[in-house]
């Protein structure tokens, strides 16, 4: 990250001042959302959200909801009438954005088609499942499926090399599991026995719509499943880069895995030739081979077809989508109804033209004032974090100084991408909605394995401009926050500095402090996985980590479900270390802008209210129950109470004491950075 003059950092308050003038009084808290019955020390959460809470149930069509879906929503509006537009528009010249997000959404909104076609889109890749004869012929369908998105036995990609970021590398991964995570089928509550009970109805389900009444396909599949989900190293393992960074030759693979065939499988893809790959988990594909050696023919084949007919049910005709429906949005997450063709549609197009429908969006949304802002911001921000590295007590000059490094070399986007991505060979067709996604997918699998031998494309966006979110990179060690995350209620440029700066600053300064959870200190300025801490500062910051696993771990959603703290570790570092640093700058910032009280709240006590009004949110039980065992963010609540806990500038605007729910003995606060 280039070092901006103070003039540029000072910006930010030139364009606020205008903003206030203009509207004499700064907006300060949502006081409607607040419930001033519950005291700030016994549920801060709640104190700040607690009537918005109560008056917004999660819609029917929802899984949870919250402000992420509340400016999602009010996009949606805004990409609505772009895809009606571009859909009725039949003289948009051939090939051109508008042409293909237009014929995209106009094929998929045309659910008469797709009744009459059935399954008819599928059936040949239905008949190349049939004319396996051999398990040496089983990789070139593999193949032909990975390339078109159909997920099955294993997963391969081309990204990044973790440990050379100047250079591309191909990588294989685990994978081939039907339900969301491999814990699913080795838990003995309940709720998981049902689960898996249920997984098997619907495998049935979907292969009697598929018309193959055969009742014994779950019977062939599961166990398949089941021996891939024991040899799948848990989402908490998943999270230590380091230990799936294994290099081998494709040789090696061959001596190693000879019934998978890779080296087919790489020829079959049109990968060039490469001197090594990095397999993530090694003993995934030792399982692999042996299920492949070990099961008849004719189970890998009901394996296959299943994975298939998985993939394609939520695609295909109205009995199938509601089955999938049924089991992947009801039953695993709780949504009562399916969201409405429509936005079902924008789901679809964000997913398959993502970025040329972003061109359109960023065209009638976005504000470059909006971009200067939160840059300005960042540079707050930034400095702040620069201050607090510099005073650390518990780290040693040799690491500070690689820390500063890493700062000062992060690289910021903001609203979309300088560069487009090139659509120009990708075809978007009037046969059908699913095969649109197929040649969709190897559109992009084309495009990824070229990334071979070519220098890291530094412009790529990893998130569309019109999603709401942020994320860090750091192979790239870069920030980036896409167009729609810069709106009210994250940003609002009538907002006073509190309320910015407890909303989207905390959300800078935790993509910031992604740079320096546990995951990412192991990744030096360059991008590279290398250490850069000394011994002795290692110990103390796992050390400091770990107060942070066992408070986490200590937060009871029922009696028998709480939250991972090992796997949440890296997003409760960044809740905790972003608020912290975007607190200093706000600090910062009132220095030079003094605040003043506004609907009865000091300055700081707005700062910790806009932070924890993001975080406001409803969820289903169900969708809860899953989020805890796949998801490494805490739930919304957590987020608030675990940050604030330990700092003790809440605690003095609150008035916070001991004896207070929110209150942690002083001993057991965390304090990173």
């Amino acid at each position: 990250m280039k070092n901006l003059t103070t003039k540029i950092i000072g910006a930010i308050g030139f364009f606020l001042v205008i903003a206030f003038v203009a509207n004499k009084t700064p907006k300060g808290v949502d006081k409607s959302s607040m419930d001033l019955t519950v005291l700030p020390g016994a549920d801060f959460y709640r104190y700040a959200n607690g009537t918005w809470l109560k008056e917004n149930p999660v819609p029917a069509s929802e899984s949870r909801w919250s402000n992420f879906n509340i400016v999602a929503e009010r996009n949606n509006s805004i990409l609505r009438q772009l895809l009606e537009d571009a859909a009725a528009d039949r003289t948009a010249k051939p090939g051109s954005v508008k042409d293909k997000v237009g014929t995209f959404y106009r094929i998929f909104l045309d659910s008469n088609k797709r009744e009459n076609q059935g399954i008819r889109p599928v059936l040949s890749d239905l008949a190349s499942i049939n004319k396996i004869e051999t398990k040496e012929q089983l990789i070139e369908t593999i193949a032909s499926f990975h390339k078109k998105g159909i997920r099955c036995f294993f997963n391969f990609y081309v990204g990044q090399d973790l440990k050379n970021s100047t250079a591309y590398i191909p990588y294989l991964s685990q994978g081939g599991l039907g339900l969301p995570d491999r814990d699913y089928y080795f838990k003995t509550d309940s709720k998981s026995l049902m689960i898996r009970e249920e997984y098997g109805k619907h495998v049935t389900a979907i292969n009697n719509l598929f018309g193959f009444p055969d009742d014994k396909l779950s019977d062939q599949t599961l166990p398949i499943e089941t021996k891939l989900a024991k040899a799948s190293m848990t989402r908490t393992e998943r999270r230590n880069q380091e230990v799936q960074y294994n290099k081998r030759t494709v040789q090696q693979l061959q001596n190693d895995y000879p019934e998978i065939r890779l080296a087919a499988y790489f020829q079959l893809l049109g990968v060039k030739s490469f001197d090594s790959l990095i397999v993530s988990q090694p003993d995934f594909f030792l399982a692999l081979n042996e299920v492949i050696k070990s099961t008849p023919l004719n189970e890998l084949k009901s394996y296959l077809r299943w994975n298939l007919m998985n993939n394609a049910a939520g695609y295909l005709d109205s009995k199938l989508v509601n089955q999938n429906f049924a089991f992947y949005g009801t039953l695993l997450t709780g949504v009562k109804e399916q969201k409405p063709l429509w936005k079902r549609g924008i789901d679809a197009a964000n997913n398959v033209v993502g970025e040329l429908l972003g061109q359109l969006f960023v065209e009638k949304t976005f504000s470059p004032n909006s971009k200067l802002r939160v840059n300005a911001m960042v540079d707050d921000i930034v400095e702040a974090f620069r201050i607090r590295l510099a005073n650390l007590t518990w780290m040693s000059s040799a690491t500070r100084e690689k820390a500063l490094i890493k700062l000062n070399s992060f690289n910021r986007k903001f609203g979309y991408p300088d560069k487009w991505k090139d659509y120009t060979d990708l075809e978007i067709k009037e046969d059908s909605y699913i095969e649109n996604n197929y040649r969709a997918n190897e559109f992009d699998f084309k495009e990824m394995i070229e990334h071979l031998g070519k220098p890291i494309d530094r412009n790529k966006w990893g998130m569309n401009p019109q999603t709401v979110n942020a994320y860090y990179s750091p192979t790239l060690n870069e920030i980036v926050f896409p167009a729609a995350i810069m709106q009210a209620p994250f940003f609002d440029p009538n907002a006073d500095d509190a309320i910015n700066y407890g909303s989207i600053g905390a959300v800078i300064g935790h993509e910031l402090t992604h740079g320096f959870d546990d995951q990412g200190a192991k990744y030096g300025a360059d991008g590279n996985l290398k250490s850069w801490w000394t011994k002795e500062d290692k110990k103390l910051f796992e050390a400091k980590t770990k107060v942070l696993v066992d408070q986490y771990n200590g937060f009871f959603i029922t009696d028998s479900l709480h939250v991972n703290g090992e796997l949440t570790l890296g997003e409760n570092i960044a809740d905790l270390g972003g608020l912290t640093i975007a607190f200093e700058a706000y600090k910062m910032r009132l220095k030079k802008n003094p605040g003043k009280v506004i609907d009865g709240f000091t300055p700081e006590q707005r700062f910790f209210i806009g932070f924890a009004q993001i975080w406001k949110n409803n969820i289903r039980p169900e969708a809860l129950r899953q989020r805890i065992l796949t998801d490494p963010h805490s739930p919304g609540e957590f987020r608030v109470f675990g940050p604030l806990s330990n700092m003790p500038q809440f605690y003095e605007a609150f008035g916070i004491k001991e004896g207070d729910k929110m209150y942690r003995s002083t001993d057991i606060r965390a304090n990173i950075w």
